[in-house]
């Protein structure tokens, strides 16, 4: 074999390996025997605005199998982190695009191994007892999916965390609460994106509080859902995000959130910015774009 031909073998390969360890897989949530008899529901909507690098802003409605999208990175970083990134949509549907897979595609291209949650939406109607509401349920279970495989993945299983936006950053932040850490789900560090925190008025987004407990929710049940409510030490770290222009979610949801965790002991960076409105995802602008790599940054120095 010539020197030429044995270099451009070796660069085969290596292109080849690249193109192997960056890839993108969708799995069920759960084994699908639990949801052979889910009613093929699922809705997906194109909508004419706010398109992501790709050109796509699509909605997902009426979610019968959970899944999440894995985009593994081709050269692991940041010490093997992993983030679950859960999209908003109010509960009334899931961002998919701009809140989900575009996230997605940069946190891979730092190294970072995202996984994106389309996760079944509420039924309007407040659980009773022990129960959960449904995407509740899943953002859990994602959470512990992804410990699952941390080995398969090459993630530190002691960095797994979320990133949520809009709806799902309530949902995010609820992980705080509900996640337990021997069971796996308990989510090592928290990023939320203009996030939905407070149910209770006058900063409340009446269509997330609805849509999850129902509109005849009892003052208890609001309290419960209200995520300054039940910051308590030991939570994990967070990392807030709003602009003050937003006329959709209130930026004080997230100075709200922020205060209750310094209150509580727990380790808090909220960024306050002027511009960028209501689901900046990426960013907006340049100010509105600036998070993402202080995110990282501020990832970086976690223990």
């Amino acid at each position: 074999m010539s020197r030429r031909a044995g270099m451009l073998g070796a660069c085969a390969a290596l292109l080849t390996h690249a193109l192997v360890a960056q890839s993108i897989e969708e799995f069920p949530l759960r084994p699908v025997a639990e949801s052979k008899d889910a009613p093929l529901t699922e809705q997906i909507s194109y909508r004419q605005n706010s398109y992501d690098d790709r050109g796509f802003n699509r909605i997902v409605e009426k979610v019968a199998v959970p899944t999440v999208t894995v985009y593994r990175p081709a050269r692991a970083a940041h010490r093997g982190a992993a983030i679950v990134l859960i999209p908003g949509g109010g509960y009334q549907f899931v961002v998919i695009d701009r809140e989900g897979h575009q996230l997605a595609r940069y946190f891979q291209q730092q190294g970072i191994t995202a996984i994106v949650l389309k996760y079944r939406l509420p039924t309007g109607e407040t659980p009773e007892g022990p129960t959960l509401p449904l995407p509740q349920q899943d953002a859990l279970a994602a959470i512990q999916y992804a410990r699952s495989h941390a080995l398969e993945w090459g993630i530190d299983p002691k960095r797994v965390g979320v990133i949520g936006s809009s709806a799902g950053g309530h949902l995010a932040g609820s992980m705080a609460v509900l996640g337990d850490a021997s069971a796996g789900s308990r989510p090592d560090f928290i990023g939320l994106l203009y996030p939905v925190v407070t149910f209770k008025a006058p900063h409340a987004h009446a269509g997330s509080r609805k849509n999850l407990i129902g509109a005849s929710a009892t003052p208890e049940k609001v309290r419960e859902y209200s995520l300054e409510t039940r910051a308590k030490a030991g939570m994990p770290p967070h990392f807030l995000v709003h602009a003050r222009d937003d006329t959709v979610v209130p930026y004080q949801n997230s100075e709200m959130l922020a205060a209750a965790l310094q209150q509580a002991g727990v380790p808090v960076e909220l960024r306050l910015i002027n511009t960028g409105k209501h689901g900046f995802a990426l960013g907006r602008g340049e100010e509105s774009s600036r998070w993402k790599d202080a995110f990282v940054q501020w990832l970086d120095k976690l223990p």
